[in-house]
């Protein structure tokens, strides 16, 4: 028999039911940001009451649905700004699901503090921004660790050093390499290779390498790309799901699973296997498989 102490909060006991609604709410923002996204229509989409629907959800993720919608297009039209120049800024307008290409540019000088344009030629993302909607994530974190025979891997690289919020221009110099070369996602395997993390060192001395299998030669290039290798070596292998703006596997790695291994590290830093690439890749379809080097 159950006391009333055992018993759940009504709260508490709905809260399950509750998160599965949400987050099918964000799945579908994220997959439908250049249609109408309407309160009612929303609403529907959780069946919830639409005279209700917003409370519910500011309660539950602190943040409005109409600022999570303008959040999550202004994100995608920055990232193609930044990784697909070819396209016009107005395409980009309405791909993102703004109603006019005037609109798009208040809304992304008010987020980003400057237009469009500029932040094409200048692209970053600073930490605040992304922030902004992390908590809306659910806690997910994968914890199944893999011992595996990593293989010596050629790669061609551009180094960066610098605030981790403008990495971005490292990955822009090594997007235009691989389109001058012909080397696409299905012909080579995207790697960053992360020296410091970036919470911990100052933004000045951050340090990412982000590269792409490549066998052949690499020949002097305006991008600055040059050859460089992942060595062949034990390492701990953790798949992470989702957005890369977080990845708490690597902490994982670090603070619990290492310790409690009784393994040794070995003299090359963590490295991501970013396993699908490209601006058209929701945060939802990310995959990244994280490598820790381990002595044998």
């Amino acid at each position: 028999m159950t006391t009333p102490s055992d018993q759940p909060e009504p709260a508490l006991a709905h809260q399950p039911a509750y998160a599965r609604r949400i987050h099918r709410v964000i799945e579908y923002i994220e997959t439908n940001l250049a249609r109408d996204l309407s309160v009612e229509q929303l609403a529907e989409v959780a069946h919830f009451s639409p005279y209700h629907f917003h409370r519910q959800f500011s309660a539950f993720t602190g943040i409005p649905v109409s600022r999570l919608v303008r959040l999550m297009r202004l994100r995608l039209a920055s990232r193609k700004l930044a990784l697909e120049p070819d396209i016009p800024i107005t395409e980009i307008a309405h791909l993102s699901g703004f109603d006019s290409p005037e609109s798009f540019s208040r809304a992304f000088r008010q987020l980003y503090g400057k237009p469009p344009s500029a932040f094409r030629d200048d692209p970053q993302w600073q930490p605040w921004q992304r922030q902004a909607l992390l908590p809306l994530k659910e806690d997910s974190m994968n914890t199944d660790v893999e011992i595996v025979q990593f293989p010596q891997t050629a790669i061609a690289a551009v180094e960066y050093q610098g605030p981790e919020w403008q990495s971005l221009t490292a990955v822009r110099r090594l997007i235009d390499w691989r389109r001058d070369h012909g080397v696409s996602p299905q012909k080579g395997k995207t790697y960053g290779i992360h020296y410091s993390p970036p919470d911990i060192m100052p933004p000045e001395d951050y340090r990412l390498d982000v590269g792409v299998s490549y066998e052949g030669p690499v020949e002097p290039n305006p991008q600055g790309v040059m050859a460089k290798e992942i060595p062949a070596g034990l390492c701990a292998r953790i798949r992470h799901l989702g957005s890369r703006d977080h990845i708490a596997e690597a902490e994982y790695l670090y603070r619990d699973w290492l310790p409690a291994s009784g393994r040794e590290l070995r003299d090359f830093p963590i490295f991501f296997h970013y396993v699908n690439v490209g601006p058209d890749v929701r945060d939802a379809d990310m995959i990244t498989d994280v490598y820790l080097p381990l002595k044998d």
